[in-house]
């Protein structure tokens, strides 16, 4: 099977092999999908840093060394075939405790408006189960969650930043690298353990290439760019390159609006059937304590074979696949905030998920910061949650149900 999809690799594959082995902070809950960065601003490892004499010259050269270790455990009522929680990304495992991520980064970020060329990057080195799930084409994928131990290591994130002066004090951002786009796996970008389908169905993880940025005033920034393709790094899949596009405008404070795009040639040595996918992400605030947002996704994917997905893939022609999220958090104190997810996805010929189905979703979920206020200990974040999946198909416990229910929860710790 190509690696046309990431969810089809683990999902598809992993539900049909089963099948025939059995017969944010509070004080910022919000996700933030769509934004630039998920990085928590404590950084506690350079307080120790500047403890230790290392930090002045790394402030001075303008370097954030950063992090954080992320730990989770998910039960499946239903105690699913093979102990595989179908339809997820990063927590598939039943009663098995992971070790998500252990994640380090090293960081300079450039200057947009001081008027004058600057430079930076980051390179971001990551650690644990999540790994598996996210490896790109060429770099570090002689191991994925089918073949190697649960624990590898894979780099997210590599490139280089350079601001471009265009005039006045405003600059453009060029991105060149491995870099992540339409979506963070960094666990504080979300107030959830789980994912929505619309975040591991419906668009790539990480893009190689290049992308510029450019901020027009207070309120519009925009960027586009060009890549090798969906999970495609130092090979790839076909000849062709791929785009990428993002417009954000910024209505007040208290409200943020984003289109994300990408189309191009995906299919294993195709450069002619181009997929489109698009990401459409409403954020607002209603209240100092209240933030509500809602995600849309639309993927289309023409002319799809027996050797794109396998031979036994209901996926075969014409694919679209799109969906909606809605995400309600609300901060009750400095230590707890409560959140709720109501999702539906429809994944038409099975090309993201390898069953053609309309796949829904609730999920409840609190965040703690038991020890708000100690300058070390706030960086604790526990999330526990309660969801709950329902299929017009049968999906889940190897193929042979459509519902599941389960409980999870991680730990999150920022340094």
């Amino acid at each position: 099977m190509s690696k046309v999809n990431r969810f089809v690799g683990w999902a598809a594959a992993a539900a049909l092999g089963t099948c025939l082995s059995v017969s944010a902070q509070a004080a910022n809950p919000a996700p933030i999908y769509a934004q630039q960065d998920a990085t928590t601003a404590e950084q506690p490892l350079m307080s120790l840093l500047d403890k230790e004499g290392v930090g002045d010259p790394l402030k001075e050269a303008r370097l954030q060394v950063y992090g954080h270790i992320e730990a989770g455990w998910t039960h499946a009522f239903d105690d699913p075939a093979n102990n595989l929680v179908l339809g997820r990304v990063f927590d598939i495992e039943h009663d098995d405790p992971l070790l998500n991520q252990i994640d380090l980064n090293v960081e300079r970020k450039v200057d947009l408006h001081k008027g004058s060329f600057d430079f930076g990057g980051r390179v971001e080195f990551l650690y644990g189960g999540d790994a598996r799930f996210i490896k790109a084409n060429g770099l570090f994928d002689n191991d994925d969650f089918f073949n190697g131990p649960d624990n590898q290591f894979d780099i997210p994130q590599l490139y280089g930043d350079f601001a471009i002066p265009i005039g006045g004090s405003e600059a453009i951002r060029l991105r060149v690298g491995k870099f992540l786009f339409f979506k963070q796996i960094d666990p504080n970008a979300s107030v959830f353990y789980s994912h929505s389908y619309t975040f591991g169905a419906a668009l790539p993880f990480t893009l190689s290439g290049a992308s510029a940025y450019y901020e027009m005033g207070d309120h519009w920034a925009f960027e586009a760019g060009a890549n090798r393709g969906w999970g495609q790094a130092l090979e790839d899949n076909n000849d062709s390159w791929i785009f990428h596009g993002r417009a954000t405008y910024r209505a007040g404070t208290r409200t943020t609006i984003s289109l994300l795009g990408i189309t191009g040639p995906e299919l294993e040595d195709n450069e002619h059937d181009w997929r489109t996918a698009l990401d459409f992400v409403i954020r607002h605030e209603l209240n100092d304590q209240t933030t509500a947002l809602l995600d849309v996704v639309y993927g289309w994917q023409p002319n799809v074979s027996a050797k794109d997905v396998g031979p036994d893939s209901p996926a075969i022609g014409d694919c679209a696949w799109y969906g909606v999220a809605g995400y309600f958090v609300r901060s009750l104190n400095d230590k707890m905030s409560v959140a709720g997810r109501l999702e539906w996805f429809h994944d038409e010929g099975g090309f993201t998920t390898g069953v053609d189905q309309n796949l829904y979703e609730a999920t409840i979920g609190m965040t703690f910061t038991p020890f708000a206020g100690d300058e070390l200990k706030q960086n604790l974040k526990i999330r526990p949650e309660l969801r709950y999946d329902y299929s017009d198909n049968d999906f889940f416990d190897g193929l042979t149900s459509n519902s599941q229910l389960t409980f999870a929860v991680d730990a999150i710790f920022n340094f």
